[in-house]
């Protein structure tokens, strides 16, 4: 073979280079890590946060309302939203594959605004874009990272139904960078940036100062009516400030005519209010101060009577909370302190004292304080007006709030040995036997527990069947915990035979075998759910379980739910053949002919889609026969609200004809609903959503 020329040569090693270049390439490309992001899909959002959230939320991405959207460290979306206000959202997937968001809106969690920055994120990797790095000092992950779990639980309503703001406030046409400079700077929301306005302020002279105060008041009134509250204090004007504060505290009797909008909700100001208490306290008025607490107290819960959602419970709070800071700059005793707190707080009917009462319990107070406080209270109970005995309680809430009050403070002037007679004299009274009984239970006297369940248990009769079942359910662990489980577990049993469910049935028996009667026990309850009929002593019943019932008799008797239960228990056989992935079980019971249809959709709608999942893989025509009924009806309302609920149904049609190969028959299914509502636009826009299948966003 003849030796290579120059330019052949060179072309050879070029052409080798531009291989293992390509191949070096390829095999970088191949090793890099997906972006979980990128994978998601239009049904991976509406699974997440729901048809309507992910409409609003890509509303939001359109108008332009996400800012400066960049990734942490983890790969956390990190951005600012405009709503209306500016919120700072963050959104990562986690291990699992799930999406999972915090925000600082009202609403906390997977919202419209985190939806959006999704959103935005893929618009931005379908075009190229590159999305920078988060600093460790961005002022969004300060505020992110305050959000805590209590902020959710607040919220007990689905609070995207009822905020319908848009991204106003900002111009979101044009991008504004200095927008969440200027929201941070103001929030006041973290140490650093007092720090750094506290650097500002010192590197002016005195006089400069004086301008800038004077600057401030001449256009915020606030600034202003605040220096004239502190002149008039330090001049000996304090009547002339309370009268204004009294004023203030009344205004809030009314409606709330002066107020502002924080997240959809109409809030009432007192931002003036809480700056001249701030400023009588400041100038060594809090004796005066606290007078008032009171007369705060009763306006605002007067004020919060007005609103719908009592939404001006944290600027009211507070305005409260200025008051209890400023207790230990009192003249007034220890004990007094403590009775002032205890006295609001029995007041309370909106959780307006909340944090100044729950601090309480941490304070530094003597034993001689709490024990003065325990004495006053005692005999304060001993005094309590007592009212008519009639069918309801025979005492009012305050007093067992009282007696609940007096325990903790028993146990703080360490005068425990009192607190189990307490609990005697005040169960009788207000039905208080739960809260005995656990005492006597963990002072380990059994016998004494045992005699008061047994008592209550009598005293309430038919009234009170949460307090009786929680006895009931005592006297198991009494049982158990004294030596005696198989008395406990009879119990346990007679909760079931009253009122059967899947998970009692699995409890009982988890209980059973545990205590070696497991077999028995379970043949005897699915007995039951078959039949109706309980275990019994004397003939069997060719059709009874071999196994005798292994459980004594219960010590109390169980009243049943109400109405008759009627055999088979279909729905809870059909539950407990989906807990134990029994999908044969699952079609036997659904198909059982006695199950009422109608009175099914009527009671019971959510256990179709349940029995539809379980048997999908199994049966796939029948899941698909229960899925199409399911979004059939929901279309069938004529609403766009159910238009949106049939989507996820249809969703699972779809998949599973898919799964089966049998996307054919999917295109016909949905070809025939598109005819048959092809007059309901809103209904062919949902209807649209299911083209393609799952596709994902970067894609489309």
């Amino acid at each position: 073979m003849e030796p290579l020329s120059g330019k052949m040569q060179e072309s050879f090693f070029c052409k080798e280079y531009t291989n293992e270049m390509a191949s070096r390439k390829k095999k970088t490309k191949r090793e890099e890590p997906i972006d979980p992001f990128s994978e998601l899909t239009w049904d991976d959002l509406e699974e997440w946060a729901g048809s309507r959230i992910v409409a609003r939320g890509r509303s939001y991405q359109r108008k332009g309302a996400v800012r400066e959207l960049k990734r942490d460290e983890e790969g956390a979306l990190v951005a600012w939203v405009v709503g209306s206000r500016l919120y700072a959202a963050r959104v990562n997937i986690d291990a699992d594959k799930d999406l999972i968001s915090e925000c600082t809106c009202p609403y906390w969690t997977t919202c419209k605004h985190a939806v959006a920055v999704v959103v935005e994120y893929l618009e931005m990797t379908k075009k190229g874009t590159a999305v920078g790095r988060v600093e460790a000092d961005d002022p969004r992950l300060e505020e992110l990272d305050a959000i805590t779990e209590e902020d959710e639980e607040t919220l007990e309503f689905d609070v995207e139904e009822d905020l319908e703001e848009e991204p106003l406030g900002f111009d979101v046409d044009e991008p504004d960078e200095e927008s969440a400079e200027t929201f941070s700077e103001s929030s006041g929301t973290g140490q650093s940036g007092d720090s750094s306005l506290r650097a500002y302020m010192q590197e002016h002279t005195k006089a400069e100062l004086v301008e800038l105060l004077l600057e401030l008041a001449g256009t915020h009134d606030e600034v202003r009516q605040s220096l004239e509250n502190r002149r008039s204090l330090t001049s000996g004007e304090t009547r002339k400030v309370l009268k204004k504060i009294r004023s203030e505290i009344a205004a809030l009797e009314e409606p709330a005519w002066e107020s502002h909008h924080y997240g959809g909700y109409q809030v009432r100001n007192t931002d003036r209010l809480r700056a001249m208490l701030q400023a009588l306290v400041a100038s060594g008025q809090a004796d005066a101060a606290v007078r008032l607490g009171p007369e705060l107290l009763a306006a605002g819960t007067q004020a919060l009577e007005y609103e719908h959602e009592a939404e001006s419970t944290e600027p009211i709070g507070a305005c409260l909370d200025v008051l209890f800071h400023a207790l230990d700059r009192t003249s007034m005793t220890p004990a007094d302190r403590i009775e002032w707190v205890l006295d609001m707080a029995l007041s309370d009917e909106y959780e307006l004292c909340g944090e100044g009462f729950e601090n309480l319990w941490d304070e530094d107070y003597a034993k001689s304080d709490w024990s003065e406080v325990c004495d006053r209270w005692t005999q304060r109970l001993a005094e309590w007006e007592q009212p008519v005995r009639d069918d309801e309680r025979s005492s009012d809430y305050k007093r067992d709030r009282i007696a609940d009050w007096l325990i903790l403070a028993l146990e703080k002037a360490d005068r425990r040995t009192e607190i189990v007679p307490l609990c005697e004299r005040e169960a009788p009274i207000t039905f208080s036997y739960n809260r005995l009984v656990d005492r006597l239970i963990d002072e380990g006297a059994w016998d004494e527990a045992r005699r008061w369940c047994k008592k209550g248990l009598e005293a309430m009769h038919d009234r009170y069947p949460g307090l009786r079942a929680e006895l009931r359910k005592q006297l198991q662990t009494i049982n158990r915990r004294s030596g005696n489980p198989l008395a406990g577990l009879a119990l346990q049993a007679e909760e079931f035979f009253a009122g059967p469910g899947a998970e009692s049935f699995q409890a009982l028996c988890n209980a059973a075998r545990g205590l070696g009667v497991g077999e028995g026990v379970e043949a005897w309850c699915r007995y039951y759910l078959q039949t109706g009929r309980r275990p019994r002593s004397g003939k069997k019943r060719k059709s009874e379980p071999k196994l005798a019932w292994p459980l004594p008799a219960p010590e109390v008797e169980t009243p049943a739910a109400r109405g008759e239960v009627e055999a088979p228990m279909v729905d809870v056989l059909i539950r407990l053949a989906i807990a134990e992935k029994k999908p044969h079980e699952v079609v036997k019971w659904y198909d059982h002919d006695g199950r009422n249809r109608v009175e099914h959709w009527l009671h019971d709608f959510p256990l179709d889609d349940e029995v539809a999942d379980a048997i999908a893989s199994t049966h796939p025509d029948r899941s698909v026969a229960i899925w199409k009924e399911l979004a059939e009806n929901e279309i069938a309302r004529v609403k766009p609200s159910g238009y949106r609920e049939a989507v996820p149904y249809l969703r699972q049609v779809r998949d599973v004809l898919s799964r089966s190969g049998r996307e054919g028959e999917w295109q016909e299914y949905l070809a025939a609903l598109r005819q048959r509502n092809k007059r309901r636009p809103r209904c062919l826009e949902q209807l649209d959503r299911l083209e393609g299948g799952r596709r994902r966003i970067v894609d489309g």
